[in-house]
Parts: C-alpha cells; sequence; structure tokens
C-alpha cells in the first residue's frame, strides 16, 4: 500500500534545489498563529539565503492549485528574503487570493530603506530551473512554487508594458543581479 502524501518529499525536494534547512520560524508565536512557517534554506556556493513560507497552501485560499512561496538573495540579505515572504503571505490570507506569475505587489515608496525596491513580482524561479517551480513534477503537479522577486518601480512600468517575461529578458542581456537588492534598476 502507498502511503506516502501529498507532501512526501517536498523537503528533499526544496534542499536538492535551496541547500540545507538553516532554521526554521513557527507559525505559531504569542500573538497567535499566522498560519505558516518559514523556513530558511542555505547555498553556501554562491552564498545564497532562501525563505520558502510552508502551510500556505492549506490555507483557504483561491488558487489554481495549491501554493507556498519562496524568494532567494545574497546571504547577508536574508532577512530582506524572511520580510518580502512573510509580508506576502500575509496578504495572501487576509485577500484570500492566491498569486499567479507575472503578478506583483507594488508599494508607495522603498520596500527596503535605501534602494529603489518598490514591489515584489511573482514569477517562476530564474534560479532552480523549471523542475522547482512544481511539485512532485509536471505530470501531476500537488504543488505550486511561487518565487518572489524585488523589482524597482521602473520595472514595474515595464512589466506592465512588455510582460514579465520582457523583464527576464532585459535582465539577461543587462546581466542583472536579481539576488541583490541594492542593486540599480535594469531599466
Amino acid at each position: 500500500m502507498d502511503e506516502s502524501t501529498p507532501d512526501s518529499g517536498l523537503l528533499q525536494h526544496l534542499e536538492a534545489h535551496l541547500g540545507a534547512v538553516r532554521k526554521v520560524e513557527s507559525a505559531r508565536s504569542d500573538a497567535g498563529n499566522r498560519g505558516y512557517d518559514l523556513s530558511f534554506f542555505h547555498r553556501d556556493e554562491p552564498p545564497v539565503s532562501t525563505v520558502v513560507s510552508n502551510g500556505l497552501r492549506f490555507q483557504p485560499v483561491t488558487s489554481m492549485m495549491p501554493q507556498e512561496l519562496t524568494c532567494s538573495l545574497w546571504d547577508q540579505q536574508e532577512h530582506v528574503a524572511h520580510y518580502l515572504v512573510d509580508s506576502v503571505a500575509s496578504m495572501v490570507i487576509r485577500n484570500e487570493q492566491g498569486l499567479e506569475y507575472g503578478s506583483y505587489f507594488k508599494n508607495n515608496g522603498p520596500i527596503v530603506e535605501g534602494t529603489g525596491i518598490t514591489a515584489v513580482l511573482a514569477h517562476p524561479s530564474p534560479f532552480h530551473g523549471e523542475s522547482f517551480n512544481l511539485f512532485p513534477d509536471h505530470q501531476s503537479p500537488a504543488l505550486q512554487i511561487i518565487t518572489l522577486l524585488p523589482i524597482t518601480d521602473p520595472e514595474v512600468g515595464f512589466v506592465e508594458a512588455e510582460g514579465a517575461d520582457g523583464l527576464f529578458e532585459v535582465f539577461r542581456l543587462n546581466r542583472t543581479n536579481i539576488l541583490d537588492v541594492r542593486r540599480p534598476s535594469a531599466v
């Protein structure tokens, strides 16, 4: 008898792409239960930290399929990835609406003080390949993993005019370091 669950192998899937789990921040705190844990993954080369929601998929959210959110940034910016995943996950729960690729959350000013980052774009992972985005695989997906990418105000305008794929072509052509929230705008 097969005793596997839809989550069987999820941790191994994430660790294969993101590195080892460094810590887990529980959904429960003195303020109550936010509905998801935050897992922190680390890869040494290059030194990248990734924060992943864990539990969003069990919340009453309208989406094509259950979702979890992830954000990867340079190690020293892990606190920013934490803030972005936590903030967007709480908005998803509050709005009861999941994300679609190409959608974004925009702020009126910089999300991170001293940077031009004003929005977060939902996109397939540009770092971990197509096999990362759907779990367990593309033939029988049970979970969609959505990558959150910090973008600037001019980049938001570009996404509105040309689409997210067009922005990623600009990133590729300009060799934009999208792991760095302190980067200049690519457009």
